[in-house]
């Protein structure tokens, strides 16, 4: 399947013949990094190999469009909870630079207790199903060809069908996946022997194919009552399944831990998140880090969590990160939209982009406050460890509640989260091992009767799904009315008759968002927004966003609704796209014919500083191009402009005006035609005016 840039993906095409796409990579992929690299009129430190093709950043056309990589992996999480809206998303991420791409689930797949096949949508956004996962990663074969970088495909594997979806993920080429048994067994109440013998097989499984780890001790600053306080258990839980990956038989450099900042403003961030970063990146040296920004305080406001994410995405400059993952107010708000996805993603490339280098510049304080902070908090999380083990070892620090409490160890608050070892789901489910057992793949932890003889383990039995895909049982989606051929009915044929609406999350799905402002206090402006957005015609109307400018005076509101507009293709009346010239191309004409131009502010208007703007080298004005300007300054009479106009035989007149409610700027535009007309100079002279709400359309006669 190849894409081209400009036509849509062929979800037709994706699904054709799945029962028989093998993935052509399996493992991990990370990014090919270039030192000092040139790329336009810079050379960059810390970036890796350029797309073939991608989307700029807004500013790069100050530059030559230029477009640099950073030099670690991004990551974007998608669910729609339709897996094939989620493929042309991942097509977009991957144009901005994602090259990590999370499907989190909707329906958790830590609660599935068994390997799910021929499950459409109900699973919810989470791919568990083999259908699901070999679509999308068949897509991102070809969205990798596209943009000319590698996509590192990421899911789950917990729940206690760990070991299976871990050999499903295995068979379908998935490059990296979430794997900690601490994470069930505190935030999904999976029973504690279930939870660390299913890891040991899952782990082993992902180490052989190659599959990159991440644990989930950031959980659980994004669910203490006080975040900043249980740093020290961070290291611990991280400690913990560290070591249990390394007995399991994963290497190091498949080990990424996953690593949130505590804090966000108005919390003083840096002072409180920057230790942390420092100290945990020197216990775990040698691992991955995989950074992100902590969910627990994203609310609804895009703005706040850009900024916040902003500040840490310099966290992970100051220190280190080989994965960013970027994460959205859609985390707070359980709307997962196209464009906030982009947005995440630009945040953290244009955020590491302007921070390139800036470890040449800056080094941070051997001495002082913040070498004080890291060694107090390494010292209080070995204490942990220690009280761990005098108290009877984890089973019983978690029995105990020892785990996500608030209190800044060694001080207990007593909110813990407490589980039964012997109790949660899947209990008494762990059985004795016979001492002539054969498993299934050869990929495994422990003893396995097969292994004992020479070659491969499944040779015994002619191969297993692993060693011989060709054995892998296909089964496609069982239910007739919710599958993805049903569902795609519909959009492909308003698709095939050029019907185009709204989306941010499914095909067609009418969604739209306005911003409003409106001047009264909180409940009643709520109100009046939803009112409005209703009378624009919108329908199933909410507020995803509120925020108090002044608890009389006003707020703004984000409001979502469905607005039921379908518009043919064929109906439109598309101008025809004008290409303007090159720079080069411009200066090439302008210099060698001294081309002069008279400008002015006219009438009462003393601002100047657009007009500078324009003609100006400084600002990048049209000096630049050879232009000869002759700028009169501010309040002059339209007269004295065509005066100079002649007196200079200049070719243009530029006046830029300030639009009044007594429209007095047309009667300046107006006035300059006259005159210039009157001289005899009207076909020499390019008349030109700006300002707010100037346009080609106003009358000049």
């Amino acid at each position: 399947m190849k894409l081209t840039p400009t036509q849509r993906l062929d979800l037709r095409e994706v699904l054709k013949d799945l029962d028989r796409y093998r993935p052509r990579r399996k493992g991990w992929t990370w990014r090919t990094k270039v030192p000092q690299h040139q790329i336009g009129p810079f050379v960059f430190d810390e970036t890796s190999a350029s797309l073939a093709c991608s989307v700029p950043l807004p500013a790069a056309h100050a530059f030559g469009n230029i477009d640099p990589q950073c030099d670690c992996v991004i990551t974007t999480e998608i669910a729609s909870g339709r897996f094939e809206d989620d493929l042309r998303r991942m097509r977009m991420a991957a144009w901005h630079g994602a090259d990590h791409i999370m499907v989190i689930r909707t329906t958790g797949q830590s609660h599935i207790d068994g390997l799910l096949e021929g499950t459409p949508e109900g699973v919810g956004g989470i791919p568990i199903t083999r259908k699901q996962i070999r679509a999308t990663r068949k897509a991102l074969d070809a969205i990798e060809d596209e943009v000319g970088r590698p996509i590192n495909f990421h899911s789950y594997v917990s729940g206690v069908a760990g070991p299976e979806i871990a050999v499903l993920f295995a068979e379908e080429g998935v490059n990296g996946a979430h794997q900690d048994p601490q994470y069930n067994v505190l935030y999904r109440g999976i029973n504690m022997h279930r939870s660390f013998v299913d890891a040991a097989e899952a782990k082993r499984i992902m180490a052989d194919a190659g599959i990159l780890q991440l644990d989930g001790a950031h959980n659980a600053n994004a669910t203490a009552k006080d975040a900043w306080k249980v740093t020290p258990e961070l290291f611990v839980q991280h400690a913990i399944n560290t070591a249990y990956s390394r007995a399991a038989g994963m290497p190091a450099e498949l080990i990424a831990l996953s690593t949130v900042p505590p804090t966000a403003p108005p919390a003083p961030k840096l002072r409180l998140d920057l230790p942390f970063a420092v100290a945990l990146r020197e216990l775990f040296c040698g691992y991955k880090f995989r950074a992100q920004q902590n969910t627990r305080y994203i609310e609804a406001d895009t703005v706040e969590a850009t900024v916040t994410h902003v500040l840490d995405t310099l966290l992970s400059r100051l220190t280190s990160a080989d994965i960013q993952s970027t994460i959205t107010p859609d985390e707070g708000r359980n709307i997962p939209w196209h464009y906030n996805n982009v947005a995440g993603v630009n945040t953290a490339r244009q955020t590491f982009m302007g921070l390139d280098g800036l470890m040449q510049y800056i080094e941070l304080k051997k001495h002082g406050p913040l070498r004080q902070q890291v060694r107090e908090l390494q010292e209080r999380a070995v204490l942990f460890l220690e009280d761990i083990l005098a108290g009877g070892g984890y089973y019983a620090a978690v029995a105990a509640g020892q785990f996500v409490d608030s209190g800044y160890f060694p001080e207990r608050q007593g909110d813990g989260i407490v589980r039964d070892p012997d109790g949660g789901d899947g209990a008494a489910t762990v059985i004795p091992r016979a001492t002539d057992y054969g498993a299934p793949v050869c990929s495994h932890f422990g003893d396995n009767a097969y292994a004992r003889r020479d070659g491969n383990a499944c040779d015994a039995y002619g191969g297993c799904t692993l060693c011989d895909p060709s054995k892998i049982q296909y089964i496609d989606e069982l239910n007739v009315d919710d599958n993805v051929e049903r569902r795609l009915q519909s959009p492909l044929a308003e698709r095939a008759a050029g019907v185009l609406r709204p989306e941010v999350e499914k095909h067609g799905d009418g969604v739209v968002c306005v911003t409003l402002f409106v001047p009264a206090e909180p409940r009643i402006a709520e109100a009046a927004a939803l009112a409005m957005a209703t009378r624009m015609g919108l329908r199933d109307t909410e507020v995803i966003s509120r925020r108090l400018m002044h608890p009389a005076e006003g707020s703004v509101f984000e409001v979502r609704g469905v607005l039921d507009a379908a518009i043919t293709i064929a109906d439109l009346s598309v101008p025809e796209r004008e290409v303007p010239l090159s720079e080069a191309e411009i200066e090439a004409w302008v210099r060698p014919r001294e081309v002069h131009v008279v400008a002015a502010t006219v009438g009462e208007d003393e601002h100047s500083v657009g007009l500078h703007e324009i003609l100006d080298i400084k600002h990048g004005g049209i000096e630049k191009y050879g232009f000869r300007c002759h700028s009169l300054g501010t309040s002059v009479g339209i007269e004295r402009l065509v005066d100079v106009a002649e007196q200079t035989d200049a070719r243009a007149v530029l006046i830029s005006t300030i639009v009044t409610h007594a429209r007095v700027h047309e009667l300046h535009m107006r006035r300059l035609d006259v005159v210039a007309r009157q001289r005899g100079l009207r076909t020499r002279l390019v008349l030109i005016a700006g300002g707010t709400q100037i346009t080609d359309d106003l009358p000049t006669t």
